[in-house]
């Protein structure tokens, strides 16, 4: 069996590749990456000098970027997460990028506020730019999910599981009952409670 390294940080989109871990028989070596910290973790950094999570390393073999490690992961061990052929596959490939290419960096444009100027108006000015775009992919979600069951269909995918994970983020947004409705069955995995207890996150989104 390959052994497993994640370097995470707790809560973040990492989780979701710890979750995949375990959903896929698992148990990874976790190594916080220590992403506030002034001296983050020198291996860390070694793997990946982007200063990036989440890192995956298996066997010695470092696999960077986040969708490509869960993607690498559920299709090796065959996991429902994310199907194996047809139109299923493209619908919950579909919705991981979503939520890993679209939903993730309208976060992340909100919580750059700060590096882009210093003049409180300016970041003012951008993270309300930044949750109006993300108030619409909340909205975007909900009506979805609203004649769907899952973002991808009838069926739990990954995408849903990082959709939770992000909606855990504290941003001055609000999910609808629908995305609610789905984070609360994600939460409830046994794999998504043991990523929490691991990383010592307290989930809020769901309630």
């Amino acid at each position: 069996m390959p052994n497993y390294k994640l370097f995470y940080s707790p809560g973040a989109c990492s989780m979701a590749v710890h979750i995949a871990l375990l959903e896929c028989g698992q148990s990874p070596e976790l190594v916080n990456a220590n992403l506030r910290a002034e001296q983050r973790n020198a291996d860390f950094m070694k793997a990946n000098p982007r200063g990036q999570v989440p890192v995956l390393v298996e066997d010695g073999q470092i696999i960077r970027e986040g969708a490509a490690q869960m993607i690498y992961l559920l299709d090796t061990y065959k996991n429902p997460l994310l199907p194996q052929s047809g139109p299923q596959r493209a619908q919950a490939l579909e919705w991981l990028c979503w939520a890993n290419a679209t939903l993730h960096p309208a976060y992340s444009k909100g919580f750059g506020a700060k590096r882009v100027s210093d003049d409180a108006a300016v970041q003012d000015a951008i993270m309300k730019s930044a949750c109006a775009s993300i108030q619409k992919l909340w909205d975007e979600a909900d009506a979805h999910l609203a004649k769907n069951k899952y973002l991808a269909g009838d069926k739990p995918t990954m995408g849903d599981i990082l959709m939770a994970v992000i909606a855990n983020w504290s941003m001055p947004v609000t999910q609808g009952p629908n995305v609610k409705r789905v984070i609360r069955e994600m939460i409830e995995r046994p794999s998504y409670k043991k990523a929490l207890a691991a990383e010592q996150v307290e989930y809020k989104a769901a309630a």
